[in-house]
């Protein structure tokens, strides 16, 4: 098996990464790619990206992703083996790999992201004493449960840019409860503000900036991330209305795409918000801290 590292794939290693992935996804039954961040591999990210490539006579065998989505030393690892060459120890040669390069970056929190479908990727992390964390549920918009909501008139979105980072950063603070002079936070705003697929969003009322929330194109579907609303107009219905405005606006740009999110199972509160407005849960992924 010929093993290669990487940050930033060839189109044509890109392509090999998602043929691979739906001969996975067909052979297993559930869907993977969500936990892949196809995204992100397809632009590459020196930084906050690491990819263990495997072939065999050429073929494609084998995925590892390294990712890092705000702090370089807390990595998440993802990965797929093709399902003809499975149980022959050949995704614990891309983990010694994964091990060196977590080492390399003084990472101080590995997790692994099993689909909770999975029951090869959860035994494995059990096998290797990793900790169980919590869980995330992937929620799809689900165009029958909408129910119609008339949003405030005193509301614009406008996509941001650079110029408006500190505002965006504040409201990170606020929402996410990170430090305002965290420079990991603001390389991620920097990034998402650029970065090609990426597009992230701020809300004002009556000129006032009160919330933010980021889409991104992930091949099959559309995904909302990063979306607070500052503390001072929670309850008032502009967290419900600016998934309206948005939602509305994807269906147009992208019609054929689905529109989806990630929610911690234990946000009992944001769950109610997306069912509101239509999102079922169709997926999850559990987490496991590496030992």
């Amino acid at each position: 098996m010929d093993i290669t590292k990487t940050n930033c794939l060839s189109k044509e290693e890109y392509r090999e990464v998602v043929s691979l992935l739906k001969t996975c996804e067909r052979h297993d039954s559930f869907e993977i790619g969500a936990c892949l961040n196809l995204s992100m591999i397809q632009k590459g990210d020196d930084k906050h990206l690491d990819i263990i490539l495997a072939h065999e006579k050429k073929e494609l065998v084998g995925f590892l992703g390294l990712y890092s989505f705000v702090d370089p030393k807390k990595v998440e690892l993802a990965g797929m083996i093709h399902p003809a060459y499975r149980n022959q120890g050949k995704f614990s040669r891309l983990l010694e790999h994964a091990k060196q390069i977590t080492r390399e970056r003084d990472a101080n929190e590995v997790l692994f992201v099993c689909p909770i479908k999975s029951e090869s990727a959860i035994h494995l992390a059990l096998k290797m004493e990793a900790t169980y964390m919590y869980t995330e549920f992937t929620m799809e918009y689900k165009g029958i449960y909408h129910k119609k909501y008339d949003c405030p008139v005193n509301m614009s979105i406008n996509k941001a840019d650079l110029s408006e980072s500190a505002m965006i950063m504040k409201l990170f603070s606020e929402g996410f409860d990170v430090a305002p002079s965290d420079e990991n936070v603001k390389r991620l705003i920097e990034s998402n503000l650029t970065k090609l697929g990426y597009e992230l969003f701020l809300v004002h009322v009556d000129k006032i900036p009160i919330a933010t929330i980021t889409i991104s194109d992930e091949e099959e579907s559309v995904y909302l991330s990063a979306f607070t609303v500052t503390s001072s107009q929670r309850r008032n219905g502009y967290g419900r209305a600016i998934l309206e405005r948005i939602i509305s606006d994807i269906k147009v740009r992208y019609p054929k795409k689905s529109i989806r999110l990630d929610v911690d199972v234990r946000n009992e509160g944001a769950i109610r918000l997306y069912e509101n407005i239509g999102f079922r849960v169709v997926d999850g992924f559990d987490y496991y801290l590496a030992k």
